[in-house]
């Protein structure tokens, strides 16, 4: 149910006892609707739905189809409580592989006895319940995502992740969860792949700790998902890094696969770890290549570029890793290309020193307004797409 749905169910007739009044059940009902509605449409208007506290998901030990909910409280769409007083098994069983999102939704017994089994037909009570099933996407009908797993095959054991952060295959991935307290922020993830496919430990750490940076603002959530293939489909990135290290070129495969991400309105920051490299690496000047052989013409950033002003003011673009020369940063529509390493400075290198507080800070709220430029670009294509 939608916004404008609910204000229009929203009760603005209260019952107005006078003395003589005949309390019926439709009476005592009526009384009663107007308050329990107000509490819940406040609810639902005035706050997000999602785990108001609780329901921890874990898997079960040893590991198998089973994962075990914690109690807790949430909040659906329409602002019903959900109540699990007590820890609950779920079976998801093997019937599902990919995707598989475990929902929680709000539920109600049929009107029934005293919980006493006193037969007294006047004393009926009605009992909120809860719901808990698997499916691969989110119903239309209101729930609270708990927890998600990206199953192998259906038969795979469900594990705990090793790193909450990045979840592997068959693992309960917790970071779509969304807690009301404090109210959730954009989720936001960002995708880190590798010319050549070797991880580079640096830039990795580098964009770890600027999505930790962005996360503490609370206005935003950034999740960061390491060594994505670039050959596959990346639609679900707000943010591609490419990282190329030493001589390895990019592809035809890669470099279709990143096209195909920039036409669905995706935006890729290509860079080069220069924290070995005596000079220039020859990285950039594959880079170059690729994007001409893309048709892709980059340039300076103009100053009027968004890149310099949201949501942080620059007058130009802040100083790299490197402690010599101009910093060179050149951008097209979807493409930023950066000499300048700001994965070595996100993590608090520069060449031959470590970054100073200052240097790092201007660094991170950089890497805010690139994060920014492209969840405005993907916003735009997707509502023009409309």
């Amino acid at each position: 149910m939608n916004i404008d749905e609910l204000i229009k169910q929203l009760p603005t007739r209260r019952l107005k006892a006078m003395d003589g009044l005949a309390v019926t059940a439709d009476v005592w009902d009526e009384a009663h609707d107007f308050h329990r509605l107000q509490d819940q449409y406040h609810a639902a208007l005035m706050h997000a739905s999602g785990i108001v506290a609780g329901l921890e998901v874990i898997a079960g030990d040893p590991p198998d189809s089973t994962v075990y909910v914690k109690p807790g409280m949430a909040l659906d769409s329409e602002g019903r409580l959900i109540v699990l007083s007590q820890a609950t098994t779920y079976d998801i069983g093997k019937t599902l592989s990919g995707p598989v999102l475990l929902c929680l939704s709000y539920a109600e017994s049929r009107p029934t006895l005293d919980e006493g089994g006193q037969q007294d037909a006047n004393r009926m009570h009605v009992f909120a319940q809860y719901a808990l099933e698997a499916v691969p996407t989110l119903p239309a009908t209101p729930v609270v995502e708990l927890a998600r797993v990206r199953r192998s095959d259906r038969n795979a054991p469900i594990v705990n992740a090793r790193d909450a952060a990045h979840p592997e295959a068959n693992a309960i991935d917790l970071r779509y969860r969304a807690s009301i307290a404090p109210p959730p922020a954009t989720v936001v993830t960002i995708a880190v792949g590798y010319v050549g496919g070797e991880r580079n430990d640096r830039h990795a750490r580098g964009v770890d700790l600027l999505a930790q940076a962005m996360s503490r603002t609370g206005g935003v959530r950034v999740n960061v998902d390491d060594q994505v293939a670039l050959s596959g489909k990346l639609d679900a990135y707000a943010l591609v890094v490419v990282i190329a290290s030493g001589k390895a070129a990019l592809t035809a495969d890669e470099m279709t696969g990143l096209y195909h991400y920039l036409q669905a309105g995706g935006t890729v920051l290509l860079e080069s770890c220069r924290h070995d490299a005596a000079g220039a690496p020859p990285a950039d000047a594959m880079f170059r290549d690729a994007l001409g052989s893309l048709g892709i013409k980059v340039a300076d950033v103009p100053r009027t570029h968004a890149l310099l002003s949201r949501p942080n003011l620059f007058g130009a673009p802040p100083a790299g890793f490197e402690t010599q020369g101009p910093t060179k940063i050149s951008v097209a529509d979807g493409v930023l290309f950066s000499e300048a390493d700001y994965g070595c400075l996100w993590q608090g290198e520069r060449r031959g020193a470590p970054a100073s507080r200052e240097e790092i800070r201007a660094a991170h709220e950089w890497g805010e307004n690139i994060v920014t430029v492209a969840l405005t670009r993907r916003l735009a294509v997707s509502t023009s797409a409309k």
